[in-house]
Formats: C-alpha cells, structure tokens, sequence
C-alpha cells in the first residue's frame, strides 16, 4: 500500500528495501504545529484522543486553539492544512512556507465545487491516487488538472 494512503490505516511507517522500517517521509506530525503552552497541550491532547492521528497532515493544535468547528462532513478549514496533505490550498496558513505552493479551491457558476491542484500537490500525491482521494473524501467535487502543472511535475 502506498505510503501516502496508509494514513488512513493508521500508519505512519515505511517499509524499506531489506524490509527495514523507516520513518514514512510524508508524516508531518512533528512539523507545522501551532505551538502551545503545556497547559494548553495537555486540554488539547484531552480534546484531541483518536483525532491526534490528523497531526499527520492537519494543524489539529492550531485548529483546537482557533476554536474552529467542522462542516457538515467533519471537515476543517483549508487554513490548518498541512504541505503534506493531499488538498493542500492557497488556503493554507503554510501556503508558500518552505516554497511549498497549495492548489486552488473554486466554485463553477453552476455550484460546482474545484479542486485545481499544484505541481506540488501531485508530486506528493500523483493523479491516480488524487482521484482515488477524492472518490473517497470529496465525493462530487472535480479536479481541475492544468495541462501545465502536469508538465511541472514531471520535470
């Protein structure tokens, strides 16, 4: 299973050849956290319980101390989303940190909702997989895949 869908099955790990693991390379758990206080780390991880596994790709710290709720679906806003994570957008509060570009959320004139993802969203996560994502997470939404962005990711 690609490493990149393991998240899902609570993974985290890489196989390596010779079967050593490694630490799996998309796992941002440590990296873009709003940084607390230890009391408040301590209410967060009290709120948090299974949820701490969305560290993975989310800003959960950063979510919490916001105060933010979810849609309909237990969505968070694009502002928490982490490089890593498969619809990382202009949205983001880490759009451009690190040279790391998010892709692009739109609305058609008929209501349709977008998704215009980055060179940078594709080499993390390649089309096949994306639309598999989408398939299972953003169930009537489209992608948008820019010709050009294509070309980008595989130079």
């Amino acid at each position: 299973m690609n490493s990149r869908l393991r998240k899902s099955a609570g993974g985290g790990f890489s196989f390596a050849k010779g079967g050593k693991v490694t630490k799996d390379p998309y796992d941002f758990s440590d990296k873009y956290n709003t940084p607390l206080t230890p009391a408040e780390e301590k209410a967060f991880m009290e709120w948090a319980g299974p949820k701490s596994k969305d560290l993975y790709d989310y800003d959960l710290k950063g979510f919490w101390k916001a105060g933010l709720g979810t849609d309909e679906r237990g969505h968070g806003t694009d502002q928490f989303k982490k490089p890593n994570h498969p619809t990382f957008s202009n949205q983001s509060m880490y759009h451009g940190q690190d040279g790391q570009m998010g892709g692009a959320w739109d609305i058609t004139p008929e209501g349709q909702t977008v998704f215009t993802p980055s060179s940078h969203n594709l080499r993390n996560m390649p089309l096949p997989l994306l639309k598999r994502y989408f398939d299972e997470r953003e169930p009537g939404a489209l992608i948008n895949i820019d010709p050009a962005t294509i070309e980008e990711t595989n130079e």
